[in-house]
């Protein structure tokens, strides 16, 4: 289970980050504060977490293999260039914000690249992005939804941005997993038929809960949350986010789960 605890604190940490470049800049420092000390906290408890299991040599079993230490090392500077970005918001280095932010994500996705297996490399590469865009979106439209109110003249431009790309990251993870499913790896689908027949599959049972709990709930909720935005209603808005936000939580947990377990990339 440490791998897929390292996998999603990762990876949460990951798109938070991704979202910071679509909130403007009044949402104030605080904010981007907040978000950037959450990813480096959640990082920070992965990176314990990995080197607690598998000290700092790990094995075939760590995440990444045998690229673990390889790993290991870009997550630190990952961690590294994320506590800078925060300091530069603390001390007002603006122009110093824009270098270590790219710096961070840069990082960020060559850690996804290292941590991905050879079979499938591509697809799990694929998985991995577009659950870090899912997160992200999700955890920080909930986090600004907060915002309104505490600056008050905050645009609602702003959490519509992240709405948007909230919808787009549940796209673009649907399509992912629909080649995943459906595509030559058949990753899953074989267990999912089995249970959709009456039989048991252990693995068949977590590959529906993935998708009721991580896909079909989340997109339950696009309309609601988009219409209590557009009439402005942020608090309500916060509410049903708030509900997307454990769905897509639950939905990725258990495809990290699928992933380390079973080896499906889901």
């Amino acid at each position: 289970m440490t791998g897929v605890f390292f996998l999603f604190l990762f990876h949460l940490s990951l798109g938070l980050l991704a979202t910071l470049p679509f909130v403007p800049d009044r949402a104030g420092v605080k904010y981007f504060k907040f978000c950037t000390a959450s990813a480096a906290f959640l990082t920070t408890a992965g990176l314990g977490l990995a080197a607690r299991r598998f000290g700092w040599a790990g094995g075939a079993a760590a995440p990444g293999g045998l690229r673990y230490p390889l790993l290991l090392a870009g997550a630190g500077a990952f961690l590294l260039w994320t506590v800078l970005y925060n300091r530069a918001w603390h001390f007002d280095w603006r122009r110093a914000r824009a270098p270590l932010l790219s710096l961070a994500l840069a990082t960020g996705v060559a850690c996804v690249l290292i941590a991905a297996p050879e079979r499938g490399a591509w697809l799990v590469c694929a998985t991995d992005l577009t659950s870090a865009l899912l997160l992200g979106a999700a955890a920080a439209a909930m986090i600004l939804g907060h915002w309104y109110l505490v600056v008050l003249d905050l645009p609602i431009l702003a959490l519509r941005r992240l709405t948007l790309l909230l919808v787009v990251g549940l796209l673009l993870r649907s399509l992912v997993l629909a080649i995943a499913l459906y595509g030559p790896l058949r990753a899953g689908y074989d267990d999912a038929r089995l249970v959709a027949e009456g039989l048991w599959s252990a693995d068949g049972v977590f590959v529906w809960m993935r998708l009721l709990f991580g896909i079909v709930g989340p997109f339950s909720l696009i309309w609601f949350i988009w219409k209590t935005v557009e009439i402005r209603s942020t608090q309500s808005a916060t509410g049903i986010l708030y509900v997307q936000l454990f769905l897509v939580l639950s939905g990725e947990l258990l495809a990290k789960y699928l992933r380390v377990a079973a080896g499906l990339p889901l």
